[in-house]
């Protein structure tokens, strides 16, 4: 079974011959190569060129030419951002300081006309022509998005304070995103992957209310889709959990290590299925592969074994730049060698 029938199939509820590996692998790619943070959001070649490479030398199911694109999106809308060397990029002038300029979201950017977006785009393209697995798109999530956009504290007081208003940013992020997403789709993504990292900071009430509700507009432009939350977002699982089945075309969430693998799968079968739940924050950058081979064998026979339907392997997020390659590679590998 090539990657393409594995990924599709598992994403579908059909049979596997092993789970797919969905490794979220961003800039760590560039890391190995010897390549500085700040190249994989200005130069799409070199930038896609790594990620062949991690590719070829992993072995995975999925690629993406970057697994977090929020600063990007955010920079095209016209906030300002800061790309050094050495770490990951971080906003340093947001575009919504006052509830008066959400005017500056009227219209939707072009994303080609800014570095980092096209980057991204040109990126996405290089890999799906050169294509061995499927690629994927990830954007920001709706609440996500609006946080990207506007300070975490203006906007949660605002959530109190001026509920209109706040729904009114979560839409332009929502429109924000998913014009990003078609881009990526016309350069050659099939999977979206919607990243929802700051659902954990809400409540469940909210994340139902700023996040899931903006879902069906984003998940109607591809054939298959994923959504991931971060942390600990068991509550907010379990409680939206019949709103979450409403999401017809919603094939799979990814979730953490802080969330039961098993009970997930207890939820979510038969309509949606699961990717995780690997340990990205201290067993891969910093645990032996015997380690790591130990905990992607685990996580495999929690939802049932190498042939399991609906299930991929993957960390809680992103693989982190500092994560030693030889536990990627015990990751990677652990979903032929469990048994």
């Amino acid at each position: 079974m090539d990657p393409f029938e594995r990924v599709y199939n598992a994403l579908t509820g059909k049979d596997v011959d092993r789970p797919p590996v969905f490794p979220q692998i961003g800039d760590h790619a560039g890391i190995v190569k010897g390549l500085t943070y700040d190249v994989m959001y200005r130069d799409p070649e070199a930038a896609a060129e790594a990620h062949l490479d991690a590719l070829e030398h992993y072995g995975y199911d999925v690629v993406t030419i970057q697994v977090e694109p929020s600063w990007p999106v955010a920079e095209a809308c016209g906030a300002g951002v800061t790309y050094p060397p050495n770490k990951c990029p971080w906003i340093t002038d947001y575009l919504v300081k006052t509830k008066a300029e959400i005017s500056k979201l009227d219209k939707v950017p072009d994303f080609m006309a800014t570095r980092s977006t096209r980057t991204l785009i040109e990126g996405t393209r290089i890999l799906a022509q050169r294509e061995k697995v499927p690629v994927v798109g990830f954007i920001t999530g709706p609440l996500t998005m609006a946080l990207q956009l506007m300070p975490y504290e203006t906007f949660i007081r605002e959530m109190i304070k001026d509920v209109e208003f706040s729904h009114a940013l979560v839409r332009r992020a929502t429109a924000v995103s998913r014009a990003y997403a078609r881009e990526l789709r016309e350069a050659g993504a099939t999977i979206l992957m919607i990243c929802e990292h700051d659902t954990q900071m809400m409540s469940p009430k909210h994340t139902l209310e700023y996040s899931i509700k903006y879902y069906p507009e984003l998940l109607e432009d591809y054939d298959y889709n994923m959504v991931h939350m971060c942390g600990a977002v068991t509550p907010h699982m379990e409680r939206n959990l019949a709103a979450f089945k409403t999401l017809k075309r919603l094939n799979m969430i990814n979730v953490g290590h802080t969330v039961d693998l098993q009970r997930m799968r207890e939820l979510f079968e038969p309509e949606i299925g699961v990717a995780g739940n690997i340990d990205h924050i201290q067993l891969l950058p910093l645990g032996e592969p015997n380690d790591v081979r130990a905990a992607c064998c685990a996580a495999i026979q929690r939802v049932g074994g190498r042939h399991a339907r609906r299930f991929m392997l993957a960390p809680g997020c992103e693989i982190t730049g500092d994560t030693p390659a030889v536990n990627v590679k015990a990751y990677v590998d652990a979903a032929r060698e469990c048994i």
